[in-house]
């Protein structure tokens, strides 16, 4: 944003404090300077002031913010204040620099030499030394004390074959059309499973996800840390991806973050179009129907909306409208399926004990319904989600809907009852 547009932004927040009724943050300090309004009054004091030193006060402000949109989406006055807040982390970051562990992390994203996918199948070798399985859930807990992990984190479990690996001694299906398939680094490399179910229901409806292995980071959570270097390079990366794939004008994810980035990129062809899965199964949900018939799953199904997929496309209705295929009465809504779960990118392992508040409020939320299966469409929310059951010990399981989906589709059909 120019000098110009921050001004301009920043003027139109009336201060009404609509924000505070939705804030996750505030709901669970009561601290003004932690909601919309006191953010957007401390950034506008740094920017019309001019000074050079930030105040602890002020970086403590910024840096507790889950980039959630709730606010943005309850502000009368159509304040952006989420791109205003990851400005101020830009300006931030450009100022302090980046966290060690965040710069590490971070240039695994872009390394041709050690790439990430790279560094996560060494560790997957290693993994048992100081991690265990848990006996019900998908994931691991440690077994060894770790830096930052306490015993209730629950960690992906790193697969020796991640989605390129298993793509690689996939055969093709002739004859369908192509499309390319954006499984974004949770899918990539924590939860290829995930990503082949995605594929799978694509060749139902006769297309062939297509993964050009040159893919990047989405770039979202190197904004989000205010690393701007990065997140433009990633986009470029993909954006040249995108470029050389011209053919293929449908881009599609299961993650709602990496679409919400990729809708925020600058330069995307302009008859390239990105949707979210449900929005692409949507689209063809008279196909779909007449392959699903009649059946349904049995267990009682609820659904978290991922942030970035309610508030950062707007998309509501299509899950809601796969999972009533799929679930059909079974599938129940909790009481604020649009509160955030307190991921965040790397908010849930900075800021742990405030994440699992926050954690503890959805949880309860699930625990409500009933629910033997909880939904969403973001990895990131499924691991965090997954931690909340633990924790709890409550029963359900966090999934993916396009896995329920995919096998549902597996399943046989039930023979027609035989009158006699």
């Amino acid at each position: 944003m120019s000098d110009f547009s921050w001004r301009d932004e920043l003027q139109k927040c009336v201060k009404c404090g609509a924000c505070m009724a939705v804030c996750p943050i505030y709901r669970q300090t009561g601290r003004e300077e932690m909601v919309a309004r006191g953010k957007l009054n401390l950034i506008e004091r740094i920017e019309t002031g001019g000074t050079e030193e930030l105040p602890a006060g002020w970086v403590e402000a910024i840096d507790h913010c889950l980039l959630c949109c709730s606010c943005e989406e309850n502000c009368s006055k159509n304040v952006r204040i989420t791109e205003i807040i990851a400005h101020a982390r830009r300006e931030m970051t450009a100022k302090q620099g980046l966290h060690p562990v965040k710069k590490g992390g971070f240039a695994l994203l872009t390394s041709r030499f050690l790439p990430l996918g790279r560094v996560l199948k060494a560790g997957s070798f290693l993994q048992w030394l100081w991690a265990r399985r848990l006996p019900r859930q998908s994931g691991l807990v440690r077994r060894l004390p770790l830096p930052g992990i306490d015993s209730r984190t629950v960690l992906p479990q790193l697969p020796r074959r991640n989605l390129d690996d298993r793509l690689q001694k996939r055969k093709r299906t002739a004859g369908l059309t192509e499309i390319l398939y954006f499984p974004g680094c949770a899918t990539r490399y924590l939860f290829p499973e995930m990503g082949l179910d995605l594929i799978f229901v694509l060749e139902k409806l006769g297309f062939a996800g297509i993964v050009p292995a040159e893919l990047a980071c989405c770039g979202l959570v190197t904004w989000g840390a205010g690393d701007e270097a990065t997140r433009k390079e990633l986009a470029d990366r993909n954006l040249e991806v995108f470029r050389r794939h011209r053919k293929l004008r449908t881009i599609v994810t299961g993650c709602a973050s990496c679409g919400h980035a990729l809708k925020e990129y600058e330069g995307v062809p302009e008859d390239l179009e990105i949707l979210d899965i449900s929005e692409f199964l949507y689209r063809h949900r008279e196909k779909l129907g007449n392959l699903v018939g009649d059946r349904r799953r049995p267990e009682k199904i609820t659904y978290h909306d991922p942030c970035h997929l309610r508030k950062g496309q707007q998309v509501t209705r299509e899950p809601r409208w796969l999972l009533a295929l799929i679930a059909g009465e079974n599938f129940i809504e909790m009481r604020h399926p649009e509160r955030c779960c307190g991921a965040g990118g790397t908010f849930g392992i900075s800021h742990k004990e405030l994440s699992r508040r926050i954690l503890a409020e959805k949880s309860a939320d699930i625990d409500a319904t009933g629910a033997e299966i909880v939904t969403s469409g973001c990895p990131g929310c499924l691991l965090q989600l997954t931690e909340g059951a633990v924790i709890g010990n409550s029963p359900w399981q966090a999934r993916h809907p396009v896995s329920l989906l995919a096998e549902l589709l597996r399943r046989k059909a039930a023979p027609d009852p035989v009158c006699g």
